[in-house]
């Protein structure tokens, strides 16, 4: 109808059109008949195009019924996704009139609905039984078909392509759904993290910031879910970061901390530092170290990155450097405002100090002057000193020792790298003075048979990784005996000629390991090898060094003392002309040193440096020396032990005897003035019996004690007339030494003490005495051993209030 009605009427049109052209061509009388006549034709054209959009909209409208019969029938058919997809292209095509047509608008919201229901519970179904593939198809079916659906479905269809899928395939997936594309980006996001893909939650994230920028849909909203979102994954991150590391799992924690860094945290630093601890624990030090510095240019006040970057540096090697961000650390402590950072300063240590004074202390007593084998200058004591603090191992020393200072390691290091080997040859007429040699290399020294000897001579103990040789010369051919006892000493020791070449060619390193060599030396010394191969430089086992030294002869006094600083390592100021003094000194530094009290034990002339010491160290002849009370055999100690416990009242005493003794310093002596623990008895009403002794000038004197009964003293000496004399038993230390030698140490207290007191009261050696004022003492010398005994019927107590220590000159 409406066709045929368009078509009279457009014919109708085109004849009234072809009319008015024909009477314009007439004439002009015929204006008016064409203005009536252009009036019907506009209203004419209005009415056709009325109909023709009445029309159009009236076949739209029948289409859109036409496809809803379909979408039904398809429904009906249990033909879902078919349904789904005609009602996607019913949607895509809606016109103006079919919107307006609320039948067709009402059905469409209802079926859209009824669509979505469907393919939700057929979803929901085939992932009940595991069917991710339908479930997922059904979906995403669901989500494309409009922005109705809920956020239940969306979050369903997350959580099934992400079972398997990333979160770009997600991306990808979603394109096709009608909905906000934050929205899909907030559950891809909140789905990963409820399923404890942390990590991946987070780039997702950084992704949606990236692609939606500062989008102002849903503003709001997605302002307040992120700050929820990034403070759930920062706390969850944190948490299983810190039990990475607790775990040892430093590659997981490392990828927790740089997943918290995409977040733009606020304690950026903090996590930083944390992430460079776990990299170092990695030994990925460069990485540790970029950490580091970019922590340090976040907050250039704060001691945490300096920390951080001197573990990195450290662990790298890169000592030096190391040392430097240790120092600047410490420096940010110190100056910190907040007395808590302050505080922290107390839990590290800088080691510099120390290994100077350890590297102080070393040098002392070395040579003055020693040569630097791998340049062959000279170097006097400063010198040495800065030589060892320009070194790497230096640096690392102090970048190692940050918490806590190893002393015995600094030692062992400073003494292993200052070792020195000394050459002692026999003084020839072309040897180069000191003089000629301190400005230039010896190296570079002209050629002379003396220098060649210098020049092999370092150039060998360079090889065997000596830093610093010493040269020393002696005076007379009569020394290489004492030279020759000096070599036996050290646990590494070369024979070499003139020349500089290995004595007898032998290539062994240690040339106490020859046979050949070992025999020669136990003929010329008398020391067996057993002995031979025991004996090390140092200050230990002193008595028997002093007895293989009490043989010794030179030409001069004065080198039987320097003769033996290789013996004991010790570098004392070398004096000619001193005379015997030298030997006074050598003993004193030695007694000082090793608080060894055998030193007093001798027979003889006093020397001048201290009453204390002989003059020469022939009166050293016997290795142990009968002063010292005798060991005890076990089975004896054990009857003694158990008679003491049963007889001595109160055992408490013997405790506090045993406690007092322990706490006696070693002896020590300096300026002259030696300090010297000991138990002291009086001796009075002493009795001239006879002498002097045309022969020996001795005489002979007598007193009994109440403590040691009879006491014999034989000296040269007039003792008549003396009072207040006193017999002191100074072998304190050795008794006491001996109770760790048979292993009691493990014994309990009491029964150590017990074991003591035996010790105590076996025969001694005692040292006589004469007061010089009411402190100080002048030991009086014997010409024999002056043995006695402590009574039996001595009270604890007695001895106890006995105990002292006595100044002597």
């Amino acid at each position: 109808m409406f066709r045929a009605q368009i078509h009279r009427m457009s014919v109708e049109k085109d004849d009234l059109e072809a009319t008015i052209k024909s009477l314009r061509v007439q004439d002009e009388r015929s204006n008016e008949k064409i203005v009536t006549l252009e009036k019907t034709v506009q209203q004419l054209c209005a009415e056709l195009a009325d109909s023709q959009h009445r029309a159009n909209s009236l076949i739209q409208i029948l289409r859109a019924h036409e496809q809803k019969n379909q979408c039904e029938a398809l429904y009906a058919q249990g033909r879902i996704y078919d349904a789904a997809r005609s009602l996607l292209e019913i949607a895509s095509t809606v016109s103006e009139v079919v919107r307006a047509n609320k039948l067709i608008m009402d059905w469409l919201v209802e079926f859209t609905h009824r669509c979505v229901s469907t393919l939700e519970l057929i979803g929901d179904e085939a992932s009940n039984v595991e069917k991710h593939g339908e479930a997922l198809a059904a979906y995403s079916t669901a989500l494309s078909l409009g922005p109705s659906t809920t956020d239940t479905l969306l979050i369903k269809w997350a959580n099934m392509i992400l079972i398997h899928g990333t979160v770009n395939e997600a991306l990808s997936s979603a394109a096709q759904f009608k909905l906000s594309r934050f929205l899909i980006y907030r559950e891809i996001c909140d789905v990963l993290e409820g399923i404890g893909r942390v990590t991946e939650s987070i780039q997702c994230f950084r992704q949606m910031q990236n692609e939606l920028g500062e989008d102002t849909c849903m503003h709001d909203e997605r302002a307040q879910w992120e700050l929820s979102f990034q403070r759930r994954c920062r706390e969850r991150l944190e948490k299983l970061a810190d039990v990475a590391m607790d775990s040892r799992s430093y590659s997981e924690a490392t990828e927790y901390f740089s997943t918290l860094l995409l977040l733009d945290p606020v304690d950026r630093m903090d996590i930083l530092v944390k992430r460079s601890t776990a990299q170092a624990l990695l030994n990925s030090w460069e990485e540790a170290l970029n950490d580091a510095d970019e922590a340090i240019k976040l907050d250039p006040s704060s001691y945490r990155g300096y920390e951080r970057m001197h573990a990195a540096l450290h662990g790298a090697r890169r000592h030096a450097e190391a040392v430097e961000a240790f120092h600047t650390m410490l420096s940010k402590l110190e100056h910190s405002s907040d007395e808590r950072i302050r505080a922290l300063r107390d839990q590290y240590v800088d080691a510099t100090p120390i290994i100077r004074r350890i590297v102080e202390q070393t040098i002392r007593h070395m040579p003055r002057v020693l040569i630097d084998t791998t340049t062959g200058r000279l170097h006097d004591k400063k010198q040495l000193a800065e030589v060892f603090e320009a070194l790497p191992i230096c640096n690392e020393l102090v970048s190692t020792m940050t918490t806590q200072t190893d002393h015995a390691h600094i030692w062992k290091v400073v003494k292993e790298f200052y070792r020195y080997v000394m050459l002692s040859h026999r003084w020839e007429h072309d040897e180069p003075l000191l003089q000629k040699v301190e400005n230039i290399s010896i190296y570079k020294l002209e050629v002379f048979p003396a220098t060649m000897k210098l020049q092999n001579f370092c150039s060998l103990v360079r090889s065997l990784g000596f830093r610093c040789p010493v040269v020393s010369s002696g005076a007379s051919g009569t020394l290489e005996h004492g030279h020759t006892k000096n070599t036996l000493l050290p646990r590494l020791s070369s024979s070499t000629l003139k020349t500089g070449k290995p004595y007898l060619d032998l290539t062994l390193f240690n040339h106490k390991e020859s046979p050949i060599i070992v025999s020669e030396m136990q003929q010329v010394t008398g020391v067996s090898p057993q002995e031979l191969a025991v004996l090390r430089p140092g200050l230990n086992r002193v008595r028997e060094k002093l007895y293989l030294a009490s043989t010794r002869q030179t030409t001069l006094v004065e080198d039987i003392a320097y003769s033996l600083f290789g013996i004991f390592n010790v570098a004392i100021p070398v004096i000619y002309g001193e005379g015997n003094r030298a030997v006074c000194r050598l003993l004193e530094h030695i007694l000082t040193g090793s608080g060894d009290v055998t030193i007093l034990a001798w027979t003889g002339r006093a020397g001048s440096h201290n009453s204390c010491l002989p003059t020469d160290l022939s009166v050293y002849s016997h290795i142990v020396p009968p002063h010292i009370p005798r060991l005890i055999k076990t089975t004896e100690m054990d009857r003694t032990v158990m008679e003491l416990r049963s007889s001595l009242p109160d055992l408490s005493f013997v405790v506090m005897l045993y406690n007092q003794l322990n706490k006696l310093p070693s002896p020590s002596l300096a300026a002259t003035r030696l300090r010297l623990p000991s138990i002291a008895f009086r001796l009075t009403e002493l009795v001239h019996t006879s002498g002097p002794d045309p022969v020996t000038s001795l005489r002979l004197y007598r007193v009994t004690t109440s403590m040691l009964g009879d006491v014999e003293i034989k000296t040269a000496d007039n003792l008549t007339g003396m009072e207040d004399l006193c017999l002191v038993h100074p072998w304190i230390r050795p008794l006491l030494d001996q109770e760790f030698s048979d292993g009691a140490a493990a014994l309990d207290r009491t029964t150590q003490a017990l074991r003591f007191v035996a010790r105590l009261r076996q025969p001694f050696g005692g040292l006589l005495f004469e007061p010089l004022s009411r402190v100080e003492y002048r030991r009086v010398a014997a010409d024999s051993f002056i043995m006695v005994q402590i009574r039996e019927d001595v009270s604890l107590t007695e001895l106890i209030d006995n105990i002292r220590t006595i100044e002597v000159q």
